[in-house]
């Protein structure tokens, strides 16, 4: 039987809600299965727990539940939309999954479970996904290890109780479509570089230098200007038959003011935007040192090349807060996320002034007063904000071919390239 949206969100009491939940609820409700969701059957929490490597203790909350969403058709049909809209509709906004309502009234303790089954639901697709390019089952169950990292974030910012929030949702789409993979401490998926920079190489002697996109807008620190600033400019990309001339980017994360003329016959194009590169996640968890992320992109230059032939990429990349080129003066030089940072070619992405701050402090805009300082980066972030300072994020680069010299600091080693030096 079929409900009405209207009925759904007035008894649940998430009339707020509707735009995010409105979407193609109808479509939804024309397939709605008659025996319900799936996920909502025992024998499937209990197989899908053990697969995505939950710990045991979360079954009985799982089911618990899953018996609860069952007993309340309003809850079921919900659960079956919002999966539906996550892995079934690829048009629905990303943006959308972090509107979606919380269920404490009607769950109780067990509310986060509700996001937690609809996450888990990406399990089975990632295995057909995966059986079909011939995917060892075992690279399969390596890569859900993060899960378990994010309810263990979960359960610090609620008591101990299990589950997901809504925000986080979005990510779950990446192992649907079976192209997200976990090696040691890093993610990857292998897709189209987006950022718009054009990365060349000398012939002859190695240097890299990445020039920045026609018409981004840089402030007076070389950071992409987002507040107006009066005192930054504006890069231009000019393209001849035998040379091009640009705005250089440091490695270490920011636009040097001016511009270089690189000639065609001694530099070559390297990366450009719409290159395929092994795009570079870092879950959550301790232990990012630089062995450690070196290991994974080993792993990962080697499964790549086999399981994905059509897809040639030119290296890594990443936009993160972790990338954030102020952490070397903000936290400690000494830290794994600085000596990684140092490896890399880093660049100025597009950045609010407080990014990735959910990440360490659970919450987008922590009052840098009362934040909590029981880590030393939350203690570092806090007292730099506290100071009025910004907190932004950065991208960066690894072309395949510098691989071998991870560990040197192969880009900062070569920079000022021989073109900039006077």
């Amino acid at each position: 039987m079929s409900l009405r949206l209207d009925d759904v969100l007035i008894s649940l009491g998430i009339e707020a809600h509707r735009e995010a939940i409105e979407p193609q609820w109808a479509a939804s409700e024309a397939v709605y299965p008659g025996d319900g969701p799936e996920c909502l059957t025992e024998a499937w929490v209990r197989a899908e727990r053990e697969y995505v490597g939950l710990p045991r203790e979360a079954e009985a909350a799982l089911l618990e539940a899953a018996r609860g969403i069952a007993r309340r058709p309003e809850l079921a049909h919900l659960l079956w939309h919002c999966e539906r809209l996550l892995y079934e509709e690829p048009g629905y906004d990303w943006g959308g999954f972090s509107r979606w309502p919380t269920f404490g009234a009607a769950l109780g303790e067990h509310a986060g479970c509700f996001y937690l089954l609809v996450g888990m639901a990406a399990a089975p697709r990632a295995r057909r996904a995966h059986q079909a390019r011939g995917i060892p089952d075992a690279v399969t169950r390596d890569t859900w290890s993060h899960l378990d990292e994010s309810v263990r974030v979960y359960q610090d910012e609620h008591g101990g109780a299990f589950g997901l929030a809504p925000r986080t949702m979005f990510w779950f789409r990446n192992h649907a479509v079976g192209e997200l993979f976990r090696f040691g401490r890093l993610e990857f998926m292998c897709r189209p570089f987006y950022h718009r920079l054009h990365v060349f190489r000398h012939v002859e002697t190695g240097e890299v230098v990445a020039l920045a996109g026609e018409g981004t807008r840089f402030d007076a620190e070389g950071l992409v200007d987002t507040r107006g600033s009066e005192d930054g400019w504006t890069a231009r990309l000019l393209e001849a038959d035998e040379s091009v001339t640009g705005c250089p980017i440091s490695p270490m994360g920011h636009a040097v003011r001016g511009e270089v003329t690189l000639p065609r016959n001694q530099w070559r194009l390297a990366l450009q935007r719409g290159d395929y590169v092994l795009e570079t996640h870092i879950p959550a968890g301790g232990g990012m040192t630089p062995e450690a992320c070196r290991d994974s992109m080993q792993r990962a230059l080697e499964f790549f090349p086999r399981y994905f032939p059509e897809r040639s990429f030119k290296g890594f990349g990443c936009d993160s807060w972790i990338l954030n080129p102020q952490l070397e003066w903000i936290y400690r030089p000494d830290s794994n996320m600085v000596l990684f940072q140092r490896e890399l070619y880093l660049y100025p992405v597009a950045s609010g002034d407080r990014s990735g701050l959910y990440f360490v402090f659970g919450e987008d805009d922590p009052d840098p007063v009362s934040a909590p300082r029981d880590t030393s980066l939350r203690r570092a972030l806090a007292d730099h904000l506290a100071r009025g300072g910004r907190v932004i994020g950065g991208g960066m680069f690894l072309l395949t071919e510098d691989f071998a010299r991870f560990g040197g600091q192969v880009y900062r080693s070569m920079w000022p390239p021989s073109v900039l030096v006077r």
